[in-house]
C-alpha cells in the first residue's frame, strides 16, 4: 500500500506583535462588557475569537475590522506595536495634562506644552484638538486674532471628523475670539445659534448653557445694552442653582456687578463683587480674586475711597506677580496709574502707567498696552502737554486698530478729536470725529476689562 505523508502540525511562531494584537483585542472586549461569543457572533466561534486574543492566529483584515466594529474602535488600534501603542497612550495622558491647564492662571503653560505636542503630531483629530486647546488658551491671554488663526485650522480638520462635539467646543471659542477682536455682532450670532443648539438637544447640558449665557450677558454689556446683559446674568444664575459650579458663579456675580455698576448702583455692584469674592475662595482661584480686588478698586475710585482702592488694586497685583497669568498685571497697574492721577500725584501715575505699557509689551496684551498710553495721554493732557497727549492717543488707537477693538477704537478718536478742537484745529477735530463715527461705538471699560 502507498505510505500516506503524516500531516505535520508546526507550532505557531512566537509573535509579540500577534500576542500585542490580542491583548489590545481582549482588554477593548472587556471593558465593553462582551464574551469571546457575543463578539465572534454571526461569524466567527468563540474558540476563534480565543485563538486570536492568545496570539495563536493571525485574523485577516475582513474580521479583524468586524470585531473592531462591535468595540466601536479603530481597526488600527489593534494593529499597532506595543511601542506604538506606548506612546499613543502617553501622548494621550499628555493631551489630558494640557486640557487640565486650560485656566486664566495657567494658559501660557497650556499653550506651550501644547505647542511642543503639535509639533510633533501627524494624526488630524490630535492636531484639532492641540489648535482648539491653543486657541482656548491664547483667549484666556487676551490673544484672540491669534486663537482664531488656530481655530480656523482646527474647523478644517474638525470637519473631516464629523465630531460634533469637537465643532461645538470650536465654535465656542471662535465666539470668545470674536468678541476680544472687536467682532461683537458675530460673536453674539454665534453664541445665539449655540444656545438655540443646546436648548434644542435632548440631552440637558446645564453647564454649556450656563457658560453661553454667561458670555452673551458679557457681549451685551461690552455693547452697552446693561439691560440686556443684566437678564443674561439672572439667567445664567438660576441655572447655575442646579449643577454647584462655584466658578461659574464667581464669573455670574462679576457680570452682575458690571450691569448694576453700568445703571449706576454702585453698592450693588460693590455686594456681588464681594460675593464673587468670597465664591473665588471657595473655588481657589486666586487668579480671578485678582481680577475682583482690581474691579472693587475701580468703584473705590469712582466713589472717592482712595486708601481703599489702593488697597484693592496693591492686592490685586501682588496676587497676580505670584499665581498670573502675567498678562493681567498690566491691566492692573494701570488701575494703580489712574487712581494716582485722580488724586493729582502725576508723577506715581505715569510711573505706573509707564510700567504697565512695559509689561503690557513683553506679554503681548495690546489692549493693555492701548489702555496704558491713553493714561499717560490724560498726564500729558494734565500738565498741559497736547502734542505729548495726542501722540500717546495715536498710539492706543494703532494698537486698538490692530486688535480691531473698535468700541475702544471710536473712543480715543473722539478724544483725539476734542484735544484738536482746544488746540484750534478745526479741520482736524473734525477729520477725528469722523473717525469715530465710523468706528463701532461701546463702554469705556479702559481699565480692567479681562475676560
Amino acid at each position: 500500500m502507498p505510505r500516506t505523508a503524516a500531516r505535520v502540525r508546526r507550532p505557531v511562531p512566537d509573535s509579540s506583535a500577534l500576542r500585542g494584537l490580542g491583548e489590545r483585542l481582549r482588554k477593548a472586549r472587556t471593558e465593553a462588557g462582551l464574551t469571546q461569543g457575543q463578539l465572534g457572533a454571526p461569524h466567527f466561534t468563540r474558540a476563534y475569537v480565543s485563538a486570536v486574543e492568545l496570539g495563536k492566529i493571525h485574523p485577516s483584515v475582513k474580521s479583524l475590522e468586524f470585531m473592531a466594529a462591535k468595540l466601536s474602535k479603530p481597526t488600527a488600534h489593534f494593529m499597532e506595536e506595543e511601542g506604538a501603542e506606548e506612546d499613543r497612550r502617553a501622548r494621550e495622558m499628555a493631551m489630558k495634562e494640557v486640557a487640565a491647564l486650560l485656566a486664566r492662571a495657567t494658559a501660557a503653560k497650556a499653550l506651550e506644552r501644547a505647542a511642543d505636542l503639535l509639533a510633533l503630531s501627524t494624526s488630524p483629530t490630535e492636531i484639532a484638538r492641540l489648535r482648539l486647546y491653543m486657541a482656548t488658551a491664547r483667549n484666556f491671554l487676551n490673544l484672540g486674532a491669534e486663537a482664531l488663526r488656530d481655530l480656523a485650522v482646527a474647523e478644517r480638520l474638525a470637519k473631516h471628523q464629523t465630531d460634533a462635539r469637537l465643532l461645538s467646543s470650536i465654535a465656542y471659542q471662535t465666539a470668545i475670539a470674536l468678541r476680544l477682536t472687536g467682532e461683537h455682532h458675530r460673536s453674539r450670532r454665534m453664541l445665539e445659534d449655540l444656545l438655540t443648539a443646546v436648548e434644542a438637544a435632548s440631552t440637558s447640558d446645564p453647564p454649556m448653557r450656563v457658560k453661553l449665557l454667561k458670555d452673551l450677558g458679557a457681549i451685551a454689556y461690552d455693547l452697552g445694552e446693561v439691560e440686556t446683559a443684566s437678564g443674561y446674568y439672572n439667567a445664567a444664575l438660576e441655572w447655575s442653582k442646579d449643577i454647584g459650579d462655584v466658578a461659574g458663579l464667581v464669573s455670574i456675580y462679576h457680570g452682575l456687578a458690571l450691569a448694576h455698576r453700568g445703571r449706576g448702583d454702585l453698592d450693588a455692584a460693590t455686594g456681588y463683587l464681594q460675593r464673587a469674592l468670597g465664591a473665588t475662595e471657595l473655588a481657589n482661584d486666586l487668579s480671578y480674586a485678582a481680577t475682583l480686588h482690581n474691579a472693587l478698586a475701580i468703584i473705590a475710585a469712582e466713589r472717592g475711597h482712595m486708601a481703599s482702592a489702593y488697597e484693592h488694586v496693591d492686592r490685586a497685583i501682588a496676587i497676580a506677580r505670584i499665581n498670573g497669568p502675567a498678562a493681567y498685571i498690566p491691566h492692573y497697574l494701570n488701575t494703580k496709574a489712574e487712581c494716582a492721577l485722580k488724586v493729582g500725584d502725576l508723577d506715581t501715575a505715569k510711573v505706573f502707567a509707564s510700567q504697565a505699557a512695559s509689561e503690557a509689551a513683553s506679554t503681548r496684551n495690546d489692549r493693555a498696552a492701548a489702555a496704558a498710553q491713553i493714561v499717560l495721554s490724560d498726564i500729558a493732557a494734565t500738565s498741559g502737554e497736547a502734542d505729548e497727549a495726542s501722540r500717546h492717543l495715536e498710539e492706543a488707537a494703532a494698537k486698538y486698530l490692530a486688535i480691531n477693538a473698535r468700541a475702544e477704537l471710536g473712543e480715543v478718536y473722539m478724544r483725539l478729536s476734542r484735544l484738536a478742537q482746544q488746540e484750534g484745529h478745526a479741520s482736524e477735530a473734525s477729520e477725528y470725529a469722523n473717525k469715530a463715527y465710523e468706528a463701532a461705538r461701546g463702554p469705556t471699560g479702559l481699565v480692567g476689562r479681562t475676560r
